[in-house]
Formats: C-alpha cells, structure tokens, sequence
C-alpha cells in the first residue's frame, strides 16, 4: 500500500515536471508573446543636444530678456522629481551631440566627463551625434575607454548605421566599441512592456561629421528598416523607439525625421535631435510620434504614453519643462561638475593663460542672438567683431613677418553662441566658438592663412550666395571686403561687386589674376574641397603659398602663434577672439574693456542689391551666366530655324 502510494505520487511528480519542462522549454518567442501586456503606461524623459553645457547659461526669452536656463545639476533635481512620480514607467533617454559646446568639453578625451555625468543623472540610454565625432575617431575611442575605467553608472549606447571600413585606422574605435560596448540596439523592460531601442545619424548630420573618416553612416531609412525588423519579429519587442540625430525642418523635404516615419512605419517614438528644434507638440505621423526639446538642456522633455495590445502607443500627455533657476541643485552633481571645472582651469586654460571666470570684456548692449540670425540670416555684428579678431591675432602672431589678409570667413555654423550686456568671461567667449580639435590634438580649431586670385575668392564667395540660400550654416561672416550681391541671378553667379581692403585701408575693386591672402579656421579651409565637389565643379579654388605654390596640404597653412618655439603653436579661434577682445579700450575706466559700439549693428560688409532688370541679370557675368546665354541663344535659333523651315513647307 505504501509502495502504490509511492508509485503514483511520484508518477505526478513525472507529470508535473514534463509540465513544467514544456512551459519552460518553448520558444524564447513564446514566452515573450506571453508576457507582454494588455495595456500599460510609459514615461519617456529626453534630452539631446546637451553639448557639454553643465553650467546654466542665459537666453533670451520671448519678451526680449535674458534669463538664466539649463545646468545639469538643476536637470538633475528635475529628472528626480520625475522619477519619483513615474517610477517603474519611466526611461531616461539622449538622442546625441552630449559633447562639444563648452570649455568642459576640453576634458572629454581624458575624464569622459559627459557621459559619466549622464551615468550619474540615470540616463538609460544614448547615442552619437556628428559632434561626438569632433575628437576624430582616436579622441573617441579615448573617451570610451576612459568611461570604462572609471567605475560608474554610465548610459548604453546604440549607434545602428556606423560602418566601419575595415581601414587600420579605425581600430582604437573598433575596439573601443566592443569594449564600452557601443550596440546596434538595445531592449529594455518598463512596466512589463518591452521596449527595443536604436540610434540613428541623419544624412544631414553626416554630411557634418567629416572627422569621422574613415568610419562612413549608412542609409538612415535602410539601417532603420533593418533594426525594426529584428526588434518586431525576433526580439517581439511592444514599442520601438529611435534615438535619432537626424532632425526635423520646416521645410518638409529636408525634415529627416518627418521622412523616416514615414518610410519606417514600424517606429513608435522619434527622439529628434541635431537640429535643436523646440516642438510645443509631437510631430504624429501614422502611429510614429516626434519629439524633440531644443539644446544646452533648456528643456527637458517629457512624453507619458499609453500602451494597449491592440492599438499600439498614443499620448496621455507631452510637456516640455524649462531648466530654470527655480529648481534647486542636486549637490552631488553641483561638487562633481565644480571639480571638472578646477580640472579644466589647470589642464587646459592654463596653457593659454587664462582662467575660466576671468572678465576679458564688458558690453553696453546685447549682440544679436544666434536663434535671430538663423531666422534671417545675414551680417551681423556679432561676426563682424569674429572675423575682425582673426585679422587682429594674425598680426600679433606674425609681429614683423604679417602679411595683409585681405579676407576673413567664418561661416555662420561655427559660431555657437552670442554675447549679452554685461560682463563677459573667457568661459562665455569660447562658447562662442567651442567646436573643433587642432591638429596638436588639443580642444580648439586653429586658423590658417592662404593666397588665393581674384577669381577664385569671387568662387568661394558665391557660396555665400548660393549654396548658403539651401544650407543656413554655410552663411559667411566677412572681414576686409564690401560685397554686393543680385539674388536674382543665375546661381554661383551672383556677385556683382567685392570691394577689397588693402593695408593702407583703401578699398580697391577686386582683381581677378591678383593673389590675396585669405585667413579661416582650419574646418572651413578644409570643407573647401567639399564645396568643390557640391558644386560639382562650378567653384574652383586652390590654396597657394605667398609665392603661387600650390598648398596640398592645409595643415602647413595653420598660424604659428608663437614662432620662437619649435613646430607649430596653434592660433586658436577662441582664444584670437579672447585676445581681441581684451585689447578694446577701456570707456568708463573701470578697468575693463568694452565692445565698441560699432558692433552693436551691421556695416554694409554683404548688401542684396535684388534686381530683374535684364542688364544687370547678365551683367558681367561668368562661364555660368555666359553658357547659359549661349545655350539659351542657341535654342532661339533652332527655334526660329524650324518655324522658318515649317513656313517655307506651308507655303510650297
């Protein structure tokens, strides 16, 4: 009786196993298609286009006054306040450019300062923008080794269209990848939802990233196509969401993100970046919603979803927060963001002798805002005072050995920043221009100096007026020359006047064999050659010595700001407008230099002169304009040589 007792128990015991073993044993797909929920919330906290600005910094508001926004230890204290009310419904996103933008980028290759501040907020995930990529792929291979080592908290990162070319020079990045390690995607689980996630470069932001050669991006639609797939049918993934670094526009044609919803309908959430767009409400383009909350941190944005099985995600609510002055620090955050700043006066600043809240100027007027001159791009006095800086470094560098530069540009896209009433730090003045690497590998692009003719600097011109009309970033900011413009004209053919400065402060007509010497930062002396292939042709320009040799390499062309020391001492553009800028007279005699007025307004550097008078359409005119005329001339003929050919039939 015993033994029967025995026997059938453990017969059940058999049964309850094999039970088991069946449930346990099915597909990885199974379990997941049965552990996915009915319904559920999702609280995605974002930011992208932080930029290094762990400090708060001023902006002006919408009535026209400055006030105090961003600083991480404040978006700290706030992404808390967040996570307290959503708890387990919450993920706390990036969708790129964390680095480059202020003086704390500086340590970006040896303490990794971003993302470990970002490790330390609860950031769950991030991914590359074409800044991240400045450092040139050894400066971020450094940076990821560096967070590892570290010890810490830090975000995941997913980078889904890198291609690596399998060229020597990418193996630091390559190992460095496998190492942090950098993924194609990622999933997550919130409140018993699974959420796969990738990251994403646009083409735009690409096109902007040149230092990452040899690492090449793929398709953003084709890669984001890819990735889907995996996430829905392999990894069953319940919402899907794309850091991407694409952007959206107002033009719809070059609104990346608007694009890839449309193309890629499987994506549920668009974290836009790159183009630092504030959307007071989600973009919702079939069932993809886009999000995107400015930059520096001013905003954090905050989207609360609801999840049902059969309807997929919708909005329960959007909000997009202001990083202000009310939101008291976070004090840990606040101790380690202080730290990195000592670390940035003794490593870097020191070299240049300056510190990092030193006054180097005062100003009794507000420059122009960065936003006001992107909305209608122009002169400004803002870079006017820029470029004039580079002309004033150049001198001092070169003492008695200065040759006049004629010319002065530097594109509108690599001014980042702009200026308010009061006092002004060196801190302030390299936000201004924060972007680049030397080629001594040190934080700052260098300046360069070059003899181009006459005819090559009214090419390198048009792309103010042509190629600028497209790509807003590529506006000049001009020092040496008065230029008139007719917008009506053929493009790449517009310039009717450059009136060029001569040492003696003469302006003279430009002279099309003459050799002038041009001065800008080595990122625009190298985005020359790719202007060149832009436009296919159409603007030709090659860099020349003081004697007419060609330059093939740019890198010899850079300033050597101290020529006593061996090798080159890099002329950095900050610190050339640093130095300018301390050289203003004193006005009010309290020991500081103020901005002269002069550039609280525009001088008449670049004027439209819109004009459809016949004559002054064709006027003067090059290859361009003369081609189009001959070829125009030329289908009148054979108009009017067939009409008179059908008459002559007719009339037979």
């Amino acid at each position: 009786m015993v033994m029967t007792m025995f026997a059938h128990k453990k017969t059940v015991l058999i049964i309850f196993c094999l039970l088991l073993a069946l449930t346990l044993g099915g597909s990885r797909e199974d379990v997941r298609a049965q552990a996915a929920p009915s319904d559920g919330k999702l609280s995605i906290v974002f930011t992208h286009d932080l930029h290094s600005y762990f400090l708060p910094h001023e902006v002006f508001t919408g009535e026209g006054q400055p006030a105090s926004r961003g600083g991480y230890a404040r978006m700290a204290r706030l992404i808390e306040q967040q996570r307290a009310l959503k708890g387990k419904d919450m993920l706390l996103v990036d969708a790129g450019d964390f680095s480059m933008g202020t003086l704390f980028h500086t340590t970006f290759m040896t303490e990794a300062t971003e993302l470990r501040l970002m490790g330390e907020m609860g950031f769950d995930v991030t991914t590359f923008g074409n800044h991240d990529f400045d450092f040139h792929n050894d400066g971020l291979a450094a940076m990821l080794r560096i967070a590892g080592s570290k010890g810490g908290r830090l975000p995941a990162i997913v980078a889904s269209n890198i291609v690596f070319s399998g060229d020597a020079a990418e193996n630091a990045l390559k190992e460095a990848f496998r190492q942090y390690p950098v993924k194609d995607y990622i999933v997550l689980e919130r409140n018993g939802l699974r959420i796969g996630l990738f990251g994403l470069m646009g083409k735009d932001a690409a096109h902007d990233a040149p230092f990452a050669r040899p690492v090449t991006f793929a398709d953003p639609v084709t890669s984001a196509r890819r990735v889907v797939e995996i996430l829905k049918n392999t990894e069953k993934v319940d919402v899907i969401v794309c850091l991407s670094h694409s952007g959206t526009s107002a033009v719809k044609k070059h609104s990346e993100d608007e694009i890839l919803a449309r193309e890629v309908p499987g994506i549920d959430v668009i974290i836009s970046g790159h183009t630092h767009t504030v959307l007071p409400r989600p973009i919702v383009i079939g069932k993809a919603i886009i999000v995107s909350a400015g930059r520096y941190g001013e905003f954090v944005g905050i989207l609360d979803l609801d999840y049902t099985k059969d309807k997929g995600m919708s909005v329960a609510a959007y909000e997009l927060k202001s990083v202000t002055a009310d939101l008291p620090d976070d004090p840990q955050l606040a101790a380690d963001i202080l730290k990195f700043k000592r670390a940035v006066d003794q490593v870097y600043l020191k070299t240049f002798g300056f510190a990092y809240d030193q006054v180097v100027a005062e100003s009794d007027f507000h420059l122009e805002p960065l936003s006001s001159i992107y909305v209608h791009p122009r002169e400004a006095g803002l870079g006017n005072m820029i470029t004039d800086a580079y002309r004033y470094a150049v001198e001092k560098a070169e003492g008695n050995n200065y040759q006049h530069i004629h010319l002065v540009i530097d594109p509108l896209g690599l001014i980042r920043d702009s200026f308010r009433r009061g006092r002004i730090t060196v801190a302030d003045v390299f936000q201004v221009l924060s972007l680049g690497l030397g080629m001594d590998g040190v934080a700052g692009y260098p300046l360069t100096a070059v003899y181009i003719t006459g005819d090559e600097m009214k090419d390198l011109l048009e792309v103010h007026t042509s190629v600028a009309t497209r790509k807003t970033d590529a506006h000049f900011q001009l020092s040496g020359i008065r230029l008139t413009y007719n917008p009506h004209r053929l493009p790449f053919d517009r310039i009717t006047e450059v009136l060029v400065r001569e040492a003696d402060s003469s302006y003279r007509p430009l002279d099309p064999g003459r050799r002038y010497r041009i001065c800008m930062n080595i990122y625009t002396a190298k985005m020359v050659e790719f202007v060149q292939r832009a436009s296919h042709g159409l603007i030709r320009l090659t860099p020349k010595d003081r004697d007419g040799r060609t330059i093939s390499d740019i890198n010899n062309a850079r300033i050597d700001a101290d020529p006593l020391q061996p090798g080159i001492q890099e002329l950095k553009e900050w610190v050339a407008l640093a130095s300018y800028m301390k050289s203003f007279p004193d006005t009010d005699g309290n020991g500081v230099a103020n901005i002269p007025d002069k550039y609280s307004r525009t001088e008449g550097r670049i004027t439209a002169a819109p004009s459809w008078n016949p004559l002054r359409l064709i006027a003067g005119g090059n290859r361009i304009t003369c081609g189009v005329l001959a070829a125009a001339i030329l289908i009148l003929g054979l108009l009017g040589w067939l009409l008179w050919k059908i008459r002559r039939k007719m009339s037979r």
